[in-house]
């Protein structure tokens, strides 16, 4: 083999590897030069290669990451095949070869590259230094995902790792490479302990502070344990909530990381000489006070020498003690107000007990301290609401003095928003939840909608609600014309493919809840009452229906179906309007043909999506339908939430 051609390089050099200054630091300058010299290196095991277009294929391979990540083999293929100079350097059949092999380059692609020089240099883009994948992933994470917090950036880059280097990864190589052996054989043994993969990325990419590690170490040492009062969540979920709670007062690093840490030594293997092995005296000390002696001692004893063991501790310790009990008082106020029900059940002693265990430890909290301190404060508040029954008398007495039961109903749908909120916190859904709403005209649908925006709204939560489609200003000032010069089924059709457009946009938005008056289910609806007044043929149904059931199920969480019998819809429509003038479209017929399409519909819809409700709200007034909408939703959501927070341990 002979050497590069000089005036190529020259080439390059001055008009080339400038472009790259664009890319992200992972697919920048540094690394093409890396898979240029591998390539050449590569090379040698193929007879007949030319160096020229070995040098040019990975030269050229990342060029237009810049402008298209996720087709840039292909943009980049262009930019070299379009290339004047090229033109002049390369024959026909060359630069043929070298397009194919820069477009064969990704790790990801489910061939196998068309030629040799497609082989060298997709092998020769493997990384062989686990410590400049970490950093790739990261800055390529951090410039196309910025919003993402450490803890998503990690299981990000954890996926992606092993499922691109793992056992069975998709990144594949076509030439002996005894560092790339030795990479992946690095690669699995990271990958077997998330933990401490997420320490070694956190370390890499200099984003490691004390806070993260302890969090991260919280998550490990719980691993597998539940909450005792709620079993359906994982038991790190209070250590996370105390360590956050501490560093919204503003307390410092190791107050936090101690905050994270304050239940290991208590309830798993770990001892405090670990802690103080991996976070210093300071943290360990921290953790020492807020742990129980021996627990062979009987229930009375413990809570004794903690309450006289806590008066003595510095303002740190308590800082700690004290978030630990606001944690446990708001969950278990938030699970009283959920149920409706005073329940000390799961406790080892009752109620009285209870009250004079916490009243004590705020007694020795505040004892020698200022007791106004804002954390001091939360803990009075809310050991005065669980034990006290301390609440909002204004609500109570005089907003809802002649309705309490609508009252009640509404601070159990309260808890549960605040316990979404906690949720929240923690974790992030991978799409917006989405809720349609459908059914017969007059049946609390609008109502619903309203009051469910306002109530998601108010509680913090990022919501949007996206109006009928074809009722829209879109739709009627530009669609409606060139649609209704359609047929009826091709109109419906390609009413039910802007609908899922529609729906595709509003799924990409920063959104975190998205109500939808009339989607993708309720066009299914239109699509059999056109289907049984026989204007469909019957092949075109069936394919339509479970096209749109499919994308119904991907994309839509809960579906809310709500209807009533022809009269009450009516006299609802009368009720709220002051025209007395006879209805055109909203007649006894129509509501009862379409209330019959809903029934017949009602195993599809179970089928379109994970959860729905089928509501008669006949004889329901607006503000019970919506408190019962509400009720079934946000169980559905905290399900969602704790999932998602469990994939994320993973």
């Amino acid at each position: 083999m002979v050497s590069i051609n000089k005036k190529l390089i020259d080439y390059v050099e001055k008009n080339i590897f400038p472009i790259y200054s664009k890319n992200d630091s992972g697919h920048g300058i540094e690394h093409i030069k890396y898979v240029i010299a591998r390539s050449l290196e590569f090379a040698r095991q193929f007879d007949d290669i030319d160096l020229d277009m070995v040098y040019v294929v990975a030269a050229f391979h990342d060029l237009a990451h810049h402008i298209d990540k996720d087709n840039h083999e292909i943009l980049s293929a262009k930019l070299f095949y379009e290339n004047e100079w090229m033109k002049e350097f390369f024959t026909y059949e060359q630069r043929k070869i070298i397009k194919e092999a820069i477009e064969d380059h990704r790790a990801s692609l489910t061939y196998e590259p068309r030629s040799n020089y497609g082989k060298i240099v997709s092998s020769a883009d493997r990384n062989t230094d686990i410590i400049s994948v970490l950093k790739r992933t990261h800055a390529y994470t951090i410039k196309h995902y910025p919003d993402l917090s450490i803890d998503e950036m990690i299981n990000r880059a954890y996926k992606h790792v092993s499922q691109k280097f793992g056992t069975d990864g998709y990144a594949k190589i076509y030439c002996y490479d005894k560092d790339y052996e030795n990479f992946k054989k690095d690669v699995g043994i990271l990958i077997k302990n998330k933990y401490e993969f997420a320490v070694k990325y956190m370390e890499v990419n200099r984003i490691m502070d004390i806070k993260e590690k302890a969090k991260l170490f919280a998550i490990q040492a719980h691993m597998g344990q539940i909450r005792k009062s709620e079993p359906d969540k994982p038991m790190i979920i209070h250590p996370i909530g105390v360590g956050q709670l501490l560093e919204s007062f503003g307390y410092d690093d190791n107050v936090v990381a101690a905050g994270y840490l304050h239940d290991v030594v208590e309830d798993t293997k770990y001892t405090i000489e670990d802690i103080e092995e991996k976070f210093g005296k300071d943290i360990a000390n921290l953790v020492m006070g807020a742990s129980e002696p021996d627990k062979s001692l009987s229930w009375e004893e413990r809570k004794k020498h903690t309450i006289e063991e806590t008066k003595k501790l510095p303002l740190r310790n308590k800082l700690v003690i004290c978030a630990d009990k606001i944690n446990n008082l708001e969950d278990l106020f938030l699970k009283f107000e959920k149920s409706g029900q005073r329940d000390f059940s799961a406790f080892k002693r009752g109620e009285k007990f209870q009250r004079w265990y916490y009243t004590s430890i705020y007694e020795s909290l505040i004892e020698g301290e200022d007791k106004d301190l804002p954390i001091f404060q939360r803990l009075k508040d809310i050991l005065d609401k669980v034990f006290y029954k301390k609440e909002d008398l204004f609500l109570r007495d005089t907003i809802f003095v002649d309705n309490q039961d609508y009252y009640k109903k509404l601070k159990q749908l309260h808890a549960q928003k605040i316990e979404l909120q906690r949720l929240k916190s923690l974790v992030t859904l991978s799409k917006p939840f989405v809720i349609e709403f459908t059914g017969t005209p007059r049946t609390g649908k609008t109502t619903i909608i309203n009051n469910l925006y306002d109530f998601f709204k108010k509680g913090g939560f990022n919501v949007s609600l996206i109006e009928e489609f074809t009722t829209s200003k879109y739709y009627k000032e530009n669609l409606k014309n060139s649609f209704d010069e359609m047929g009826l089924v091709d109109r419906n059709i390609a009413i039910m493919e802007e609908v899922y457009k529609q729906l595709q946009i509003a799924l990409s938005s920063s959104k975190e809840i998205i109500l939808i008056d009339r989607s993708l289910n309720d066009r299914q609806i239109w699509n059999y009452r056109i289907f049984s007044q026989g204007d469909m043929r019957e092949d075109v149904y069936l394919s339509i229906k479970e096209k749109y059931a499919k994308l119904s199920k991907q994309l839509i969480d809960f579906l809310v179906v709500t209807y009533a019998d022809s009269l009450t819809s009516l006299r609802r429509d009368y009720n709220s309007s002051l025209a007395l003038e006879k209805r055109s479209f909203l007649n006894e017929d129509n509501i009862n043909e379409y209330n019959e399409s809903l029934q017949a519909l009602k195993e599809l819809f179970n089928e379109s999506v994970d959860s729905m409700t089928f509501l008669d709200t006949s004889k329901m007034n607006m503000n019970d339908v919506s408190i019962e909408i509400a009720s079934q939703v946000l169980p559905v959501m905290r399900k969602r939430y704790i999932k998602a927070f469990q994939q994320n341990l993973k």
